[in-house]
C-alpha cells in the first residue's frame, strides 16, 4: 500500500508472481499424471514391454515390507517354529500314552474279574453293580453251565485311571465283598516312572504293580432274622499267613496286623509266615486246603487276614468299638496266576469260621486282654487331652481375671502388683532348683 493509501505495486507483482508459479506446478503435476496414465494404458492395449511403465509409489503394508497383511506364508518358513513343533509332539505323545494306559489298566481289571464271575455267580445272589439275580430260574442254568448272567458293563466301576471296584452281596454269614483293584500308573508315565526309580533306591518303597484287594464283611449274627435263625457268629481275633517279603510293610500299615506275632511253621513254605495271637487258633484256621492253594499261585499271593480290628490305629474309643469283623486277601494280579482254588476257599471261608472259630475259654481270654489293654491306653489318652482341656480353660480364664484386675488399678498399684507377682515366680523358681539338688 503507498503513502496516501494506493495500492503497493511490489507486492501486486509478487502476488501475480506466486499464483502464476502455482499455476505452473498444477498444471505440470496434472499434465505429468495424465502422461502417465496414458503411456500406462496405451501399453497395456498394445502388450509393448520395452520400457517399463511409469506407476506410482508401492504403499508399504503394515508390516513393513511388500507383502500384503495377510500373506503370512510369505513372511516366515517351518524352520520359526521349531518350538510349536516341540511342544505339540510332547502333548501329543503325552495324550497317546494316556489313553492308551488307561485302555490297558480297564482291560486288565476287567479281565480280571471276569475271570472270577462263573464262581462268583455260584456263591452270591447279586454280582456286580446290576440288580440281575443269579437265583432266578432264568438265571440258574446259565450260573450252573458257567455263563455270564447280567451285563458285563455293571461289573465292575472305575474310581479313577488305576482303581476299579466291584461289588457282591446276598450270601450267608456274608455281608458283603469288595474287590478293590489297582493298577500301575500307565496313564501317567511321570508317576510311573517316578514310582519306578524311588522304589529301586529306597526298600520303603514298594515298586509299582498290580493288586487286588478283597475283604469280605461278615455277618456276625446281623442277619439271624432273615435266615430262620441262622446264628453266624464266631469268636473275634487276629490271624494272617503273610508273604515274607511284604510282611515288614503290611505289618507296618496295618494296625491290626502289629497285635499279632510272627511265627513259622514247618507246614508253610519257607516264603510265607503266620501272624497270630494263639497257637491254638493258629491250629485251627492252618488248613491243609488253604495251603495247598497258596503254593497254587506262588509269590502272587500276598497275604490273608482274618481280623476284628480297624486297619488304621483308633484315635478314640469309639472308633475301637465300631470296628468289625473282615476277611482280607490281597494278591498280585498275574496273567498266568491260577487263582481259582485260593478264591473259592476264600469265599467259603465265613462258613468255615462259623463253624470252627469258637475257642477255648482260656484263649478267648487271651484275645481278650489285649484288646482291653488298647482301650486302656485309648481312655487314657482321652483323659489326659480332657484334662490338659480343663487345664487351659482354667489358664485362660485366671489370665482374664488377672488382665481385668489390672485394668482397674492405678500405674503405681500395677508396678507394685507386677512386682508381687514376680517374686513369686521367683520363689517358686528357687523352689524347684532346690528340689533337683
Amino acid at each position: 500500500m503507498g503513502l496516501f493509501g494506493g495500492k503497493d505495486e511490489s507486492s501486486s507483482a509478487s502476488a501475480i508472481s506466486s499464483d502464476t508459479d502455482f499455476a505452473d506446478f498444477a498444471a505440470s503435476t496434472v499434465e505429468s499424471i495424465v502422461n502417465a496414465a496414458t503411456s500406462v494404458v496405451a501399453s497395456a492395449a498394445t502388450g509393448g514391454s520395452d520400457a517399463p511403465p511409469t506407476s506410482l509409489p508401492v504403499r508399504p503394508s503394515i508390516f513393513g515390507d511388500e507383502h500384503p497383511w495377510y500373506a503370512f506364508w510369505l513372511r516366515v518358513s517351518p524352520k520359526d517354529f521349531i518350538t510349536e513343533y516341540f511342544i505339540i509332539g510332547f502333548l501329543t505323545l503325552m495324550v497317546t500314552w494316556h489313553f492308551i494306559g488307561v485302555s490297558v489298566n480297564r482291560k486288565i481289571a476287567k479281565k480280571w474279574i471276569l475271570k472270577n464271575v462263573p464262581l462268583l455267580q455260584r456263591e452270591y445272589a447279586r454280582v456286580g453293580f446290576q440288580r440281575t439275580l443269579t437265583t432266578t430260574e432264568e438265571a440258574k442254568e446259565d450260573v450252573a453251565a458257567g455263563k455270564f448272567v447280567g451285563n458285563e458293563k455293571d461289573m465292575i466301576r472305575e474310581e479313577s485311571s488305576q482303581e476299579f471296584v466291584h461289588y457282591t452281596s446276598g450270601r450267608m454269614n456274608v455281608l458283603s465283598t469288595v474287590f478293590n483293584i489297582k493298577l500301575k500308573g500307565r496313564g501317567n508315565p511321570f508317576l510311573w516312572c517316578f514310582e519306578v526309580v524311588t522304589s529301586f533306591f529306597m526298600d520303603s518303597f514298594a515298586a509299582p504293580s498290580d493288586t487286588v484287594t478283597i475283604t469280605t464283611y461278615t455277618s456276625d449274627g446281623a442277619d439271624a432274622s432273615k435266615t430262620g435263625g441262622h446264628n453266624s457268629r464266631y469268636d473275634g481275633f487276629v490271624w494272617g499267613v503273610v508273604n515274607k517279603k511284604a510282611m515288614a510293610t503290611h505289618r507296618s500299615a496295618r494296625y491290626d496286623l502289629s497285635l499279632t506275632k510272627t511265627v513259622d511253621t514247618p507246614k508253610l513254605p519257607a516264603w510265607l509266615t503266620v501272624m497270630t495271637e494263639s497257637a491254638e487258633i493258629t491250629d485251627t484256621m492252618l488248613t491243609k486246603d488253604l495251603i495247598a492253594a497258596i503254593e497254587k499261585i506262588g509269590n502272587g499271593f500276598q497275604y490273608l487276614a482274618i481280623t476284628d480290628q480297624p486297619i488304621d490305629k483308633p484315635t478314640s474309643t469309639s472308633e475301637f468299638d465300631k470296628a468289625k469283623k473282615r476277611i482280607v486277601l490281597h494278591l498280585n494280579i498275574e496273567s498266568n496266576d491260577d487263582t481259582s482254588a485260593l478264591m473259592e476257599y476264600f469265599l467259603r471261608l465265613p462258613d468255615f469260621l462259623v463253624a470252627n472259630a469258637h475257642f477255648r475259654p482260656e484263649v478267648a481270654k487271651k484275645v481278650r486282654s489285649t484288646r482291653d489293654e488298647e482301650r486302656r491306653k485309648l481312655e487314657k489318652a482321652e483323659d489326659d487331652k480332657k484334662a490338659e482341656e480343663r487345664q487351659a480353660a482354667k489358664d485362660e480364664k485366671k489370665k482374664a481375671d488377672r488382665d481385668a484386675k489390672l485394668r482397674g488399678l492405678s500405674a503405681d498399684e500395677q508396678k507394685k502388683f507386677l512386682d508381687k507377682e514376680k517374686e513369686k515366680e521367683m520363689k517358686k523358681a528357687a523352689k524347684k532348683q532346690v528340689r533337683r539338688v
